[in-house]
């Protein structure tokens, strides 16, 4: 982000409510004499430049640079709130806080300049001689309207829910936070070189108190790798004619296992070894004024906020097109399988693109009806039916296919039941091969359907899944402000097999025998570009 200029006059400390005093005491400060004071404040972007080792650094959309309204908290030394009254309140402005707020500030600009129309929001404010605030903290876009004074801790304690991160105001962004020797800067310094005594003064070069801001949103697309055209041979023959495979077609995409909040100000552990996440890479850049790792929230419940993960899909609503953007949440989390993914939802069809379906038990692959064909075999010698008097051989065509349930294992492999009619018919038990019969019912053959394993059933579709790597390799993870491009190169089996689309799945899962990949790179960038090239299995 260029630099964007806001010239802020500011009160280096607030008037008390109802008090009428000029010499009165403020913030703690010193008996002195009251006085205009005015700080320029340069609000900046956290775009720099870094090691080829990573993705790099892209510019954002105009929706996501665009700033509409922006927060100005004060604190003093120990974080608590530093008063401040504009000498001329404007719209949102409350008199005895700590924050200002200046809206109307929508600009859809070039690229990354759209933010300068705040160039022209002065304020005047009057402050004790001697009692300047110790830090400020900038909240872009955000809607705050409880009218109280927040301290650091407090302000770092608030959450922003996932789905209210964007919106037509632009996307919430607050201080880039860093370490700086061993201590986590929340909030942005202000010493006296920043007062100054006049408008003229506060903006002459070398006043202004630089803020860096950053998204609270992280940001993932995926594409194909360059070149390379939508049909990936999974190198799996096709049941129905062995001397081809089978071609996956890649049908959308979605974020999975999601949170459901982030810390409106970023959280860092300071103690953190800068190399922990890639030797090439350090996750703390403190001559950039920002970091490239994050606390993200633990799950819970907060007050009146419960953070959750979100994991539940149907392959239906993986729906994103190839290209498209999906915006989440901060998600550092090292329990496993709680990492955030990209399930990627495709088609499996022939070589002349016409859908295949494969199912596979006891470690064979066979076509739909190789498969009917197969159960009826394994109880055809027990149970016959009756028709119009005659005793007549169990029929693949009594066969149904229904999901398991919607959990682990469950959620990629049927079971057999019988049809409506078969179930209706009038059923008989053999164990000489026919020569003597009992009375059965549809109880008794659905028994003997349920005593055989399990088949998993490609419906013509599947997922795969992809984890998301901050950074380097083995090390997953998103991060607020990071845009993770992934990039398909190729497919390796058929990944997690799905019979009905509709099925809401409660968090996606690999098969237990499952010998596919799908093979991508993923790029991060500031967005900070993360790259992943990924085979899907």
């Amino acid at each position: 982000m260029k630099i964007n200029r806001i010239f802020l006059a500011m009160m280096a400390a607030g008037l008390l409510v109802g008090c009428s005093n000029d010499d009165s005491p403020v913030n703690g400060g010193v008996n002195g004499e009251v006085k205009t004071s005015y700080v320029s404040v340069n609000v900046k972007g956290t775009a720099a430049t870094r090691a080829a080792a990573d993705g790099g650094y892209a510019e954002g959309s105009v929706d996501e640079q665009k700033v509409t309204s922006a927060h100005f908290f004060f604190f003093k030394a120990d974080g608590s709130p530093y008063v401040v009254n504009a000498e001329s309140m404007e719209a949102g402005d409350v008199a005895g806080t700590n924050y200002l707020i200046r809206t109307g500030l929508n600009d859809t600009g070039n690229n990354l300049d759209n933010v300068e129309t705040i160039t022209n929001a002065v304020l005047t404010i009057k402050n004790n001689e001697g009692d300047i605030p110790a830090s400020m903290t900038a909240v872009l876009n955000w809607n705050y309207a409880d009218a109280v004074s927040l301290s650091l801790n407090e302000l770092r304690a608030k959450l922003v829910a996932e789905a209210n991160m964007s919106g037509a105001n632009g996307f919430i962004m607050s201080n880039s936070v860093y370490r700086k020797g061993s201590a986590a800067m929340y909030s942005t310094p202000i010493t006296a070189a920043n007062i100054a005594s006049s408008e003229a003064d506060a903006t002459a070069a070398g006043v202004a108190v630089e803020v860096y801001v950053e998204r609270v949103a992280a940001k993932a697309s995926l594409n194909l790798s360059t070149g390379l055209s939508n049909k990936f041979d999974t190198g799996v023959a096709n049941p129905a004619d062995p001397t081809t495979n089978v071609h996956a077609v890649i049908n959308g995409w979605a974020l999975n296992t999601t949170m459901s909040h982030s810390n409106l100000i970023k959280t860092i552990d300071p103690a953190l070894a800068n190399n922990f996440i890639s030797a090439l890479i350090p996750w703390n850049d403190e001559a950039g004024y920002r970091s490239y790792w994050g606390e993200s929230v633990a799950l819970g419940t907060y007050g009146s906020t419960t953070v959750t993960l979100a994991k539940s899909f149907s392959w239906n609503s993986l729906d994103n097109a190839l290209g498209a953007t999906e915006y989440c949440a901060e998600n550092t989390t090292t329990v496993v399988g709680n990492n955030t993914k990209a399930l990627v939802a495709v088609n499996f069809v022939d070589e002349s693109d016409a859908p295949v379906q494969i199912a596979k038990i006891y470690g064979h692959n066979f076509t739909i009806d190789g498969l009917r064909n197969y159960i009826a075999n394994a109880v055809k010698e027990n149970f016959y039916y009756e028709e119009a008097g005659v005793k007549k051989t169990f029929e693949p065509s009594h066969i149904d296919f229904a999901t398991v349930g919607t959990s682990g294992k469950d959620s990629y492999t049927v079971e057999y039941n019988l049809t409506s009619a078969a179930a209706a018919l009038t059923w008989h038990k053999t164990t000489d091969g026919g020569a003597t019969f009992t009375a059965a019912t549809s109880a008794d053959v659905e028994a003997a359907l349920d005593a055989i394993e399990n088949a998993m059933i490609w419906n013509g579709k599947g997922y795969y899944i992809v984890d998301i790597e901050h950074l380097a390799d083995g090390v997953n993870g998103v991060v607020r402000n990071h845009s993770y491009v992934i990039s398909v190169d190729g497919v390796s089996g058929l990944g997690t097999p799905v019979y009905d689309g509709n099925l809401v799945v409660d968090e996606p899962t690999v098969t237990e025998d499952s010998e596919s990949f799908i093979a991508a790179k993923i790029n991060v960038a500031t967005w900070k570009v993360s790259n992943q090239n990924v085979v899907l299995q």
